[in-house]
């Protein structure tokens, strides 16, 4: 039997994150290539006695289905959780998801129709570009500064589509560590966002999985908060500040935008699972969620400040990176005419991977660019890692005839 796949399948790609995991597989390779928090922060054993204590005070309410907003008990967590971080919103405001990627999800469904505008970042998450790109969306990228995305280039941009008859759907930023690149974007540059952004009468989508991971520096309010909520859609997750597998994220929205969302997700899962959010709700309503976003943060500021270390003291003058202050990810940029794809399997040889450049940007660019991921290997590893990956650079470069260059194009930040 012949079967005949949707379109929409046929615009569906494979992550190259997953790809790599092969790589990892292999005996002493080290990897910098997952976006995974460091396990030795999962608190097992709060986590056992929790869901002890839920199942035998709520085992009947944690095995059932729950409302597909979400668990009120963990809503309202969350809301508790989101004001220790100077953010404010309430219940109508906020639809429980199965990890942000499912919000991408969502939102695709919700929003997008094939051909439809949308503006996001140079580089910008993979998982995004994957989501909209299933749709059908049009994605055009604007490179980003160390400020975060030109308001200007973002102004000329709206304004042309506009002219095209193309209006833009909405932009799609991260402006707290970006993933990949780990930059933030300036309140300068956030304030502008959103006055462009209202003048053209599109919507923002901010995704925000590492604003609560900062390590240094002050930390910026939220283009939610900065809107006061008006047309501003954010997306949230526990899995990088807490950990993944209990797959909990939450949309925050205008209530008839959450409606909607929420009619979506009732047609792909009906809900996210009660038991996760009643153990997590417990977690949270006990101090326990900030006394772990604590321990992540000095974890993380000690992995980035050795990370920063070990590329200073080995990498080529040629190679640039960026210094993120927080997040988990910075961004190394090689001599234009490099291809971090073709030097994978001779960096595994030499026992490190990483991502490559190019999944990250909506337009196929990207190619001399690799993302490094701090949060997860220990510092022993990080150390020697990075110095099997200069090697592994200074060979490439050196048999392409690119170790010379000095000038490089793309977001990087000087050695």
């Amino acid at each position: 039997m012949e079967i005949k796949y949707s379109s929409c399948s046929s615009r569906t790609s494979s992550s190259e994150i997953r790809e790599l995991l092969r790589y990892t597989r292999m005996k002493g390779v080290i990897s910098f290539a997952g976006g995974l928090p460091d396990s030795s922060l999962f608190p097992t054993g709060q986590i056992a006695r929790i869901t002890k204590d839920v199942m035998e005070e709520k085992g009947l309410l944690a095995l059932q289905y729950g409302p597909t907003p979400g668990e009120p008990e963990f809503v309202e967590s969350l809301i508790h959780h989101m004001h220790n971080f100077d953010e404010v919103a309430t219940s109508d405001q906020i639809l429980v998801t199965s990890s942000s990627q499912q919000g991408l999800d969502l939102l695709s469904l919700a929003l997008l129709d094939p051909g439809d505008e949308i503006v996001m970042e140079l580089p910008s998450y993979l998982g995004a570009i994957q989501a909209f790109g299933r749709s059908g969306a049009r994605m055009t990228g604007i490179q980003l500064g160390a400020a975060g995305m030109p308001s200007g280039e973002l102004e000329e941009l709206l304004r042309r589509k506009k002219d095209n008859g193309t209006p833009v759907k909405f932009i799609y930023v991260i402006p707290d560590f970006q993933n990949p690149s780990g930059v933030v974007m300036s309140l300068e540059n956030r304030m502008r966002l959103l006055d462009i952004a209202a003048r053209y009468d599109t919507l923002v989508v901010e995704d925000s999985p590492y604003r609560e991971i900062r390590f240094t520096g002050t930390t910026m309010p939220s283009l939610w908060t900065l809107a006061n909520g008006e047309g501003v859609i954010q997306l949230k997750t526990f899995s990088k500040m807490l950990f993944p597998g209990m797959r909990l994220g939450w949309i925050v929205a205008a209530k008839e935008i959450i409606t909607k969302l929420a009619l979506m997700k009732q047609s792909v899962d009906l809900c996210t699972p009660t038991f996760n959010q009643l153990i997590i709700a417990r977690y949270i309503n006990e101090g326990l969620m900030k006394a772990t976003i604590e321990r992540a943060v000095e974890l993380y500021r000690q992995k980035s400040a050795c990370m920063i270390a070990a590329l200073e003291k080995n990498m080529p003058p040629y190679v640039r990176f960026t210094r993120p202050e927080g997040g988990m990810f910075l961004w190394v940029t090689l001599p234009e005419g490099a291809d971090t794809k073709e030097m994978v399997e001779e960096a595994a040889a030499n026992g490190v991977v990483y991502v490559t450049g190019r999944p990250f940007h909506c337009n196929g660019e990207g190619s001399n660019n690799m993302r490094l991921n701090y949060s997860y290997p220990s510092t022993e590893q990080i150390e020697t890692g990075i110095a099997r990956l200069a090697v592994t650079i200074r060979n490439y470069c050196e048999a392409k005839g690119l170790n010379h260059q000095n000038e490089i194009a793309g977001l990087a930040v000087q050695n």
